[in-house]
């Protein structure tokens, strides 16, 4: 595959990575809460099906999904700017201030949607 193609692909999956992370704040609240719910239910289950005497918190999965969701998202910029330049050590700004400005954005979405709240403490996890 050709640099340019490449570059074209990692490009638009970090776009589509990026829209589906916004995707997730556009969910109204009671929606948001009935997939944190369903996931809390299989990982509980889980645990109970082999014996661990854990018990998780809604609280907990939702803070472990906004982790895994932004671990994604600094990993897919970190991989695109590595199609751009073979010395990307001098150009982690870019990455750096891409990863700061989406948690932002999405924070600010998530106060235009009903049952939901933009909270600082969110964007500093992110």
């Amino acid at each position: 595959m050709s640099i340019r193609r490449r570059r074209a692909l990692f490009t638009a999956l970090l776009i589509l990575y990026t829209l589906f992370v916004f995707s997730n704040s556009l969910d109204m609240g009671p929606s948001s809460s009935s997939k944190s719910g369903a996931v809390l239910a299989l990982v509980n289950g889980f645990f109970e099906s082999v014996g661990l005497p854990l018990h998780l918190s809604e609280h907990f999965v939702r803070k472990a999904a906004h982790f895994a969701e932004y671990f994604g998202l600094g990993a897919m910029a970190l991989a695109t700017l590595r199609q751009y330049t073979a010395r990307w050590q001098p150009h982690l700004a870019l990455p750096f201030f891409y990863c700061l400005f989406i948690p932002l954005c999405d924070e600010s979405i998530q106060l235009l949607v009903p049952g939901r709240s933009g909270q600082i403490s969110d964007v500093w996890l992110d």
